[in-house]
This record gives structure tokens, C-alpha cells and sequence, in this order.
């Protein structure tokens, strides 16, 4: 995004000065008032005088949802020129910056990544190996092996199923095996 806005402020920055060269050159050329005033598009296609129609092309992006039955959608439209790029990369910095944060770590794990750690290690304490098929009350909890205090991440390579006991145990530490 980031480049995509530099690029985008480079584009209208030349189209920009070509303007400017091109009014200057205009503003040269004075003729009458009149003429001014009635005939000058005549009188600069006559001189010679084309004003170049370049814009920045700014790239369109098209966001629509049709729904499940197809009966309804929505479309909306939107143009990335510098301050839709800016926002932009504002609201992704912002979210990159609170993804990477504890609070962040900590959203992500959802109730189905929970669920699938503990059957990936098959409901077992990865430390004292209690299973819920001996003890069908046992409390499981998921563990982050770094610990997001410590940088880690909420990726299910960083977590593992722990009891009770050996979560409380291990609290904050790094435990290598």
C-alpha cells in the first residue's frame, strides 16, 4: 500500500507540473478581451495550442456482496487516490500494530482454535500426559509455548494442550523438552 501511495503521489505530482507548464505557456499567449471571452478555445486551437487531457488514472477497486439467494447486493466503488491510500494505510498500521500486541494474541484465540489444539494433541496434557479418557473432568487449558508476554503468537505451531496444574506451573516460563 505503501508503495502504491508513492507512486500514485509521484503521478500527480507530474501531471500537476505538466499543468502548471502548460498555464504558464497559456498565460503568455494574452490576447484581447474579447477574444478571451468568446473565442478562445478558437483562438488557442488556431495558435497551435493543445491542453493535454491527462488525469491520473487512479486505480478503481469494486467491493460487492450479493447474498446467499442472490435476491440482494450491494456495490460500492472506490477510488485509491492519496487520501483513500493514506487512511488506508493508517487503518492497516493500526491493525498490524494491535494484531502484534498481547491484546491482539489474546483475541485471536478463538473458541474453534482452542477446540483444535485440543484434539490435535488428542485431549492430552502435553507435560504429564493426563488425558480426558482417564480423568473425564479434567480441566484442559490451551498454552501459548512462548508466551505472548514474551513475543509469542496465537499460530497453533505456539500452542499446545496443558492441564490446569501444568499451565499454572509453567505460567510465563519457556520450557524447551
Amino acid at each position: 500500500m505503501e508503495q502504491l501511495g508513492e507512486d500514485v503521489a509521484r503521478l500527480e505530482n507530474a501531471v500537476a507540473n505538466l499543468h502548471e507548464r502548460e498555464a504558464s505557456i497559456t498565460r503568455r499567449i494574452d490576447p484581447p478581451k474579447f477574444i478571451r471571452n468568446h473565442y478562445m478555445v478558437e483562438f488557442m486551437r488556431q495558435v497551435g495550442v493543445h491542453l493535454s487531457p491527462i488525469v491520473v488514472p487512479y486505480p478503481v477497486y469494486a467491493f460487492e456482496y450479493v447474498s446467499a439467494g442472490g435476491n440482494s447486493s450491494q456495490r460500492t466503488l472506490i477510488t485509491l487516490n492519496t487520501p483513500t491510500i493514506d487512511a488506508l494505510i493508517e487503518t492497516l498500521s493500526q491493525k498490524i500494530r494491535y494484531r502484534k500486541s498481547a491484546a491482539g494474541q489474546r483475541a485471536l484465540m478463538t473458541a474453534k482454535l482452542r477446540e483444535f489444539i485440543k484434539a490435535r494433541d488428542n485431549y492430552t496434557c502435553r507435560y504429564c500426559a493426563v488425558s480426558l479418557a482417564v480423568e473425564p473432568h479434567l480441566l484442559l487449558e490451551v498454552d501459548h509455548i512462548v508466551p505472548v508476554s514474551r513475543g509469542g503468537v496465537s499460530t497453533p505451531e505456539n500452542l499446545q494442550t496443558l492441564c490446569w496444574k501444568c499451565n499454572r506451573s509453567k505460567s510465563n516460563k519457556v520450557f524447551t523438552r
